[in-house]
């Protein structure tokens, strides 16, 4: 992107000051002003289908289906289903209580951070910066929204569609580098969500430290795969770890990283990719008009410089081509821990076969590193899936397919440890933007069941304070439930009292 369409400093305050003051206003609150924002980007999206894959296209060379299919219409979906809830989502929620609480009325009322600023990444630039967008304003948040300078065609036109489509007053956007994002950095925000790389990751939360802002940290890390080999169709398996790994050029946070596969097994996996790269790339991927290009030349040299280093051995692929951000769908075999590719996440085509002789190794293998954004296994037996589960973190986990719980409804998207934390997509999104407010509305003729807490404190009044503590407990001192006489002598009696109704009217008495 030229330098010189990057937002001011001026305006950047000037962004700041107008997304603060449309929210203090309160004109964000009505649910009818929040569905109105959605379905602006609804139709922004629909209107504009062609020419944000065009931009796509140019950016990344990425092809128009993979566009509609990850980024388009993953999010027309997410917004289509904010819409439809957000009116539930926003009601208060009465909370169970005790019954001396339940004069006071109770509720937890959602209310909207505030302005908040979100900072999007390159790889999928309409899905991953929309995303939080619908969330933060479904939950009547104000949003500046810092898009990816390495973007020299999606950035400018996402940022005239927005300015378009979309009120002013409610979402401002910057365009820029490092410098304009440590500006934004320097601001006081309600809240700060942002995608991106771990090392980007640990500055913003720094930065965010500062005015004690909370932070959503969407990173990465190296995802793994643990194969089972009992009953495996390794030609399936092939098939759907290659397509994982070459969507996006391997530009994906969720892609997989690496293969824990049996050493027994590495033979047959490794026949099941090459069948499968046969399959998606019948002439080559050099020409191939399916298959993304790197966004950088920077970022192609650096993934370049893991498979010049590399001991293992290629076998798939291998070509680079820094020029034109090229690098061929690569599989390396016999990888050890110290490898070269195993050193930081590859956010390239570039896939480890890593040997192991058990499960437990395995387990072992991905317990000993940081938390993956997500764990994949391809396995057909539940104690299997049951072991993996129990004894591994990650952000999600997902059984015998890659990538496709990101698009999934209902299902949360967030990391663990070293790949973020906090979530979004659909109830998740609302409140992470949202503030669950405590409330209660205490009537004045309960005060005198409240009087005891006043001063001067006696010893009736001591008395009643007791009574608090000296509860019956459920359980003794090792943590085993006791029989709770007193329960069960209620529900049987109401039980009785349903029966006896019954036959009253049913029956008769005789």
């Amino acid at each position: 992107m030229d330098p010189a369409s990057y937002t001011t400093i001026e305006n950047i305050h000037k962004a700041h000051a107008i997304v603060n003051e449309t929210f203090h206003s309160g004109r964000t609150l009505p649910i009818a002003f929040r569905q109105k924002l959605l379905a602006s980007l609804v139709y922004m999206l629909k209107d504009n289908t062609d020419a944000l894959c065009a931009a796509l296209q140019a950016d990344l060379h990425r092809h128009a289906l993979e566009t509609i299919l990850s980024d388009i219409g993953i999010i027309i979906s997410e917004t289509v289903n904010a819409y439809n809830h957000v009116q539930a989502w926003a009601k208060d929620i009465k909370p169970p209580t005790l019954l001396t609480y339940q004069t006071m009325n109770l509720r937890i009322k959602p209310s909207p951070k505030g302005a908040v600023l979100i900072i999007s990444p390159f790889n999928y630039p309409i899905f991953l910066t929309l995303l939080p967008v619908v969330a933060a304003l479904s939950a009547g948040c104000t949003v500046v929204l810092k898009l990816p300078e390495s973007m020299a065609t999606s950035s400018p036109l996402l940022a005239d569609l927005i300015a378009k489509y979309v009120d002013p007053g409610v979402v401002q956007v910057v365009q820029g580098a490092a410098k304009e994002a440590s500006k934004l950095l320097d601001l006081k925000w309600d809240h700060i969500f942002f995608t991106g790389s771990e090392r980007i990751g640990r500055i913003v939360a720094t930065a965010a430290a500062k005015h004690t802002t909370p932070v959503t940290l969407e990173l990465g890390g190296k995802c793994p795969v643990i194969i089972d080999p009992r009953g495996a169709d390794f030609s399936l398996i092939g098939r759907r770890i290659l397509w994982g790994k070459t969507c996006n050029g391997g530009q994906a946070c969720v892609a997989p990283d690496y293969v824990l596969v049996p050493r027994s097994s590495q033979d047959a996996l490794i026949a099941g990719l090459q069948k499968a790269y046969k399959e998606l790339f019948p002439t080559s991927a050099t020409t191939s008009d399916s298959y993304a290009r790197i966004v950088t030349q920077g970022a192609t040299s650096r993934i370049k410089g893991y498979l010049d280093n590399t001991k293992g051995d290629i076998v798939i692929g291998g070509q680079v081509d820094t020029q034109t951000r090229f690098i061929e769908p690569t599989v390396v075999s016999n990888v050890g821990a110290g490898d070269s590719t195993m050193q930081d996440e590859i956010f390239g085509a570039l896939l480890s076969l890593v040997p192991v002789d058990t499960l437990e190794d395995a387990i072992k293998f991905v317990s000993e590193r940081p938390q993956p954004l997500a764990l994949y296994v391809f396995s057909q037996n539940s104690e299997f899936k049951k072991q993996v589960t129990d004894r591994t973190r990650s952000g999600s986990i997902v059984f015998n397919d890659v990538l496709i719980q990101v698009g999934a409804p209902g299902l949360p998207f967030g990391g663990s440890g070293s790949s973020g934390y906090g979530s979004q997509k659909g109830k998740f999104g609302f409140d992470t933007f949202t503030h669950m407010r405590a409330s209660m509305d205490v009537p004045g003729w309960i005060e005198r069941f409240m009087a005891f807490r006043y001063p001067p404190y006696t010893k009736r009044k001591q008395a009643i304070a007791l009574k608090t503590v000296n509860i019956a407990l459920p359980f003794d001192r090792d943590g085993k439930r006791l029989f709770n006489f007193t329960r069960w002598f209620t529900v049987s009696f109401i039980v009785l009292l349903m029966a006896v109704a019954y036959r009253i009217k049913y029956m008769g008495w005789a």
